[in-house]
């Protein structure tokens, strides 16, 4: 209970009371003002209001739907009762037809659960029976490492930085980085875990009008690495090339997945390959056993008796899952690169939240319910709030 209360502030933390307690009439916004009045008619006075926020759909970003109590019974004391949550192990936002996880059997239960994105941003979940991971049959130790091809500059890009995004394919699964520099190669993007075929990854910041060498490097999952030669690419003229967009899939009015999956095995670890119908991020989970979450309301409210809340999402769903379901557009860090550590040297300023584990997320830079601010960033221009954290950029 401890870690769930503190992962969302209170001053934006929009909960849903039981059900079973309100009367069928009652709209979700309104169970949630029932405690949060005042912050709502509060960030009705900004100029830029977040769309769920104004409609009262609370749920959109705050309350996990997928955790669903043992039973449906309003609480009347503070007996905590076991519920059943989805925990999310590995997500992909880049879209694919065919996604690979490595998965620990020792994280897993006998069900595993499959995230899609769907129509309007929705997402879908169904799920698939495990067997014990030593009946599956095991791959056979590969000592050859990926083999790379058609690596690509793909062009630079100016969001509130500006980005440059290489591309390249590997033969089997593997992981993704890059060694980058104007001359040595002594920065390094974060390593892209996801096992994929066709990678992209983003560099940020570059610097306009410089010439850049670069690496790129790809590890399969029995730890065979390949290194390219240094390549080369210009940021002096802005924009994407005509194939930067190949990860990209048209944005479909309508989308029925279909999702075949192979299982097989790595040592101890399940590795299950989830092919689609059409691109589409995934994710996977499984269960997780999570106690009720019982909180004392405000002082104004009736005689301050405890009241059962159904379970809020991770401060990391509320802050950057939720926020990609709807704003794929940014999906690929193209403007700045979430749930990332601040660079050896430099601080956030204290009014910049971050996740528990000190990583940035959507909301560092963006108030979530309203603001006076263009897109609810938290300066007043963009430039003043790169520069709050990039002391040195120019």
């Amino acid at each position: 209970m401890t870690y769930y209360l503190k992962s969302i502030p209170l001053a934006v933390l929009a909960v849903l009371l039981s059900w079973a307690t309100v009367s069928s009439t009652t709209t979700e916004g309104d169970n949630c003002l029932t405690c949060h009045d005042n912050t709502y008619k509060k960030s009705l006075n900004n100029s830029h209001i977040h769309p769920p926020f104004l409609d009262k759909k609370c749920s959109t970003c705050h309350i996990d739907e997928y955790a669903s109590p043992v039973n449906n019974r309003p609480s009347t004391t503070t007996r905590r009762e076991n519920r059943q949550k989805v925990t999310w192990h590995q997500k992909h936002y880049e879209p694919a037809r065919t996604h690979f996880f490595l998965l620990p059997s020792s994280k897993v239960d006998n069900t595993l659960f499959i995230q899609t994105a769907g129509r309007n941003g929705q997402s879908k979940v169904t799920s698939i029976k495990l067997p014990p991971v030593e009946k599956l049959s095991q791959l056979a130790k590969d000592e050859q490492p990926p083999q790379l091809s058609n690596i690509q500059f793909l062009g630079v890009k100016r969001g509130i930085l500006y980005s440059a995004t290489i591309g390249w394919r590997t033969d089997e699964p593997s992981d993704a980085q890059i060694h980058y520099g104007m001359g040595n190669l002594n920065h390094k993007t974060r390593i892209n875990h996801h096992l994929r075929t066709n990678h992209t990854i983003n560099i940020a910041p570059v610097t306009p009008g410089k010439d850049y060498t670069y690496t790129v490097i790809s590890t399969d999952m029995h730890g065979n690495k390949t290194v390219s030669q240094p390549l080369t690419f210009s940021t002096r003229s802005i924009g994407s090339s005509e194939t930067s967009g190949r990860n990209t899939p048209a944005r479909q009015s309508s989308f029925q997945e279909e999702l075949n999956h192979q299982l097989s095995a790595v040592g101890e670890d399940y590795f299950i390959t989830i092919t689609a119908n059409q691109p589409t991020h995934l994710s996977i989970g499984s269960h997780q056993e999570l106690r009720s979450q019982i909180i004392m309301p405000a002082n104004n409210l009736t005689h301050g008796e405890p009241v059962q809340h159904v379970i809020m999402k991770s401060s990391y769903d509320t802050n950057i899952t939720s926020c990609l379901n709807c704003h794929k557009e940014f999906q690929d860090d193209s403007s700045h690169p979430i749930n990332v550590l601040p660079k050896r040297g430099m601080i956030f300023p204290a009014d910049l939240p971050l996740l528990d584990n000190g990583k940035m997320h959507c909301m560092t830079c963006h108030d979530m319910h309203s603001s006076d601010n263009i897109a609810r960033i938290r300066r007043r221009t963009k430039q003043e709030l790169c520069l709050g954290c990039h002391k040195n950029y120019d």
